[in-house]
């Protein structure tokens, strides 16, 4: 039944409460926000605890590396399995995997016996099981709601994810100062284990496999993707965009535990307050986007794009913890709470469902780049300092988005005219 809103009844209120009319949604919703708790937690504690064994930088880059390779390598496939299998129990396997994998390090952790080896040996897990994984956990957006909420889902689904990063930093940090890794790792398992248990609540019919990719060999699948999206401006256009904001804007977020601790002076806890800031930024950019007209997200993804190189420099140069923690806020709600949400509501719209797993494992390429380009902009740290390397990559990101953004013709084409709907 399609929500209309009655007399009286505000527009803005009827948009949020639109997804909330789908039981699967709330599901969906709620193992959402588990899974980003999790996520929230994971990167910190395995950044910290490669600060703790190595005193590192870079070893902590070449971690995010180790998970960023994988990761990336294998979002097509993933892409690919999301339109051949059930979305909802391809998420429930690889979940519960990563769940697994945290607990066995959890038990090397408080057995005393933790080594470097063991973290990357996590790391490349986690990269090929959460490579898999995106793909359908966002696919998975389209078949819980309405289409004509879809942007409001996006947004709310992100805000989940925003809800899980605002829980999950402090407490890990908290664990770690008080009771240490091993307690935060078993945390984090469980956090897992609890977005699959909420995942056995979708029973949606159309989380099954899209018939167009039934008997296709995975090849000709990438290859007729690739040619959509080559021949659909709207799609290369924002997976480049999307990409570049990836690889050199957000290359510093998983890298925050060393940024943090060199440049600012600050325990797990500090790390933990700086990704609280983040998360609640992400959550109010959000909400933002039910004020966003329809027929213009593009020129939002735009403005967004330049308002986050703006905060990243600025974040970047300043020494005091609290000015960071202000502009790191600033940052999480133009960043991820703003330009992420906005290139998968694009995206979801301008991709039919038989390619719409692919389309969204190419666009999960943007955090596969977060790891990647940690590993150079370590480097980059050890050579100019913190604040060089930051504003360079907010620099080279900026240059990126008005060229492609704007500087081709297909930019400039689809800043110039609304969207259809």
């Amino acid at each position: 039944m399609t929500d209309v809103p009655g007399p009286g009844r505000p527009p803005l209120l009827h948009r949020l409460r639109g997804p909330w009319h789908s039981r699967d949604f709330r599901w969906y919703w709620a193992a959402t926000a588990a899974q980003a708790v999790s996520q929230g937690m994971q990167f910190l504690v395995l950044g910290w605890m490669v600060l703790e064994v190595t005193g590192s930088r870079t070893q902590l880059g070449w971690t995010l590396f180790a998970y960023g390779l994988p990761n990336t390598a294998l979002l097509m496939l993933g892409g690919a399995i999301a339109d051949r299998m059930n979305r909802k129990w391809l998420l429930m396997l690889t979940q519960g995997a990563v769940a697994g994998f945290i607990l066995a390090l959890a038990a090397v952790t408080l057995a005393g016996v933790l080594r470097l080896w063991h973290i990357y040996l996590l790391a490349v897990g986690l990269g090929m099981l959460q490579g898999l994984n995106q793909p359908a956990r966002v696919a998975l957006i389209s078949d819980v709601a309405d289409q004509r909420s879809l942007l409001d889902a996006v947004a709310q689904s992100n805000a989940a994810v925003h809800l899980g990063r605002i829980a999950g930093p402090p407490a890990a940090g908290l664990l770690i100062d008080f009771w240490g890794l091993g307690s935060a790792l078993v945390l984090n398992g469980a956090c897992y284990i609890g977005s699959v248990l909420f995942l056995m609540g979708v029973h949606s019919a159309r989380t099954r496999p899209a018939a167009a990719a039934g008997g296709e060999p995975f090849w000709r699948n990438f290859a007729d993707t690739a040619v959509y999206i080559w021949q659909t401006p709207v799609l290369l256009t924002v997976l480049a965009l999307a990409c570049s904001f990836g690889g050199l804007a957000m290359s510093h977020l998983q890298i925050i535990p060393a940024f943090a601790q060199e440049q600012l002076g600050s325990d797990a806890s500090g790390v933990g307050l700086l990704l609280l800031a983040s998360g609640i930024g992400a959550l109010l950019g959000n909400l933002g986007l039910t004020l966003m007209a329809r027929p213009w997200l593009y020129r939002w993804l735009l403005a967004a794009l330049g308002a986050v190189c703006a905060a990243l420099t600025l974040f970047a140069w300043s020494p005091w913890f609290w000015a960071s923690w202000a502009l790191f806020l600033l940052l999480g709600v133009v960043s991820l709470g703003t330009v992420w949400p906005l290139a998968t509501t694009l995206l979801q719209l301008a991709a039919p469902a038989e390619m719409r797993g692919k389309v969204m494992g190419l666009l999960h390429f943007t955090p596969g780049f977060h790891y990647l380009g940690a590993l150079p902009l370590a480097y980059a740290a050890g050579l100019a300092g913190w604040p060089l390397a930051l504003s360079g990559a907010a620099l080279l990101c900026l240059l990126v988005s008005v060229w492609f953004g704007l500087g081709r013709k297909s930019g400039r084409q689809l800043a110039a005219h609304p969207l259809p709907g």
